[in-house]
């Protein structure tokens, strides 16, 4: 009997903890490449990192996970939109590989006609 008592309790608080872990971490962005805001902070540095591109606005859609998020800024004056959904696949590439396929991505908005975002 005195096992299984204990046995509920490691398992309650495990799921306390859990829980608490989960809160902590979402209730605000800390910066951290891992975690609720990990894949976000990732692509952000990413674009960063982009030479010319000046980010105007950042938003995301938090939800019991990290759904999408955008990034809109100009270039040159032009504006630029870069949508990120749960799937895609610059949240789980590497520093350098998002920073190539995000230069592509703004290079590709670029030589769209300007429609006056």
């Amino acid at each position: 009997m005195r096992a299984l008592v204990i046995a509920v309790g490691l398992v309650i608080s495990a799921v306390i903890a859990l829980l608490g872990w989960y809160w902590w971490d979402s209730s605000r962005n800390r910066g951290s490449r891992l975690g609720y805001y990990g894949q976000y902070n990732r692509v952000s540095n990413a674009v960063a990192s982009i030479p010319g591109l000046v980010i105007t606005q950042a938003w995301f859609n938090g939800d019991i996970t990290l759904e999408e998020f955008c990034f809109n800024g100009t270039v040159t004056g032009r504006s630029v939109s870069l949508y990120f959904g749960e799937r895609d696949s610059v949240r789980t590439m590497s520093h350098d590989a998002a920073v190539a396929a995000l230069k592509q991505r703004v290079e590709a908005e670029l030589s769209l006609p300007n429609t006056n975002k």
